[in-house]
C-alpha cells in the first residue's frame, strides 16, 4: 500500500491520521472509513470501503492501490473527491490526476 505524501483527509478524522493509517496498514477493521486511490484504468478515482483492502488481491505489490485520500463514511469521500478534483484544476487548469498526485511521489507501507 502507498500512500500520498500529502494525504487528504476529511476533516472529521484529520485527528486521527497516525492511527488510522495505521490501521489501514496493519488490516484492522474502520467501519466508517473509506479510502480514495488513483484509477488503475482511465478513470480518475476509486472509492473503497477500508475493509476491501483485507482481500489478498490488493495484498500483492502489483495491485497495491496508492491512496490519496482517506475519509469518515461514504459521503466524505465524494465531498473529498470534489476538493481533490477542485486542487488539480486550480494547479495544471485540466483534470490530470495522475500527474498532479505523481509529481510529489509516494510513501510506499
Amino acid at each position: 500500500m502507498r500512500f500520498y505524501k500529502e494525504l487528504y483527509m476529511s476533516p472529521s478524522i484529520k485527528n486521527k491520521r497516525r492511527q488510522i493509517i495505521w490501521k489501514l496498514k496493519t488490516g484492522r477493521p474502520q467501519p466508517t472509513i473509506y479510502v480514495i486511490a488513483l484509477a488503475k484504468n482511465s478513470d480518475l478515482f476509486e472509492i473503497y470501503h477500508s475493509a476491501m483492502l483485507k482481500q489478498h488481491y490488493f495484498r500483492r505489490r502489483e495491485n497495491s492501490p496508492y491512496i490519496v485520500g482517506v475519509a469518515g463514511g461514504y459521503k466524505g469521500a465524494v465531498e473529498l473527491v470534489i476538493d481533490m478534483l477542485t486542487d488539480v484544476w486550480k494547479a495544471t487548469d485540466s483534470y490530470d490526476v495522475k500527474t498532479f498526485f505523481g509529481k510529489n511521489g509516494g510513501i510506499s507501507c
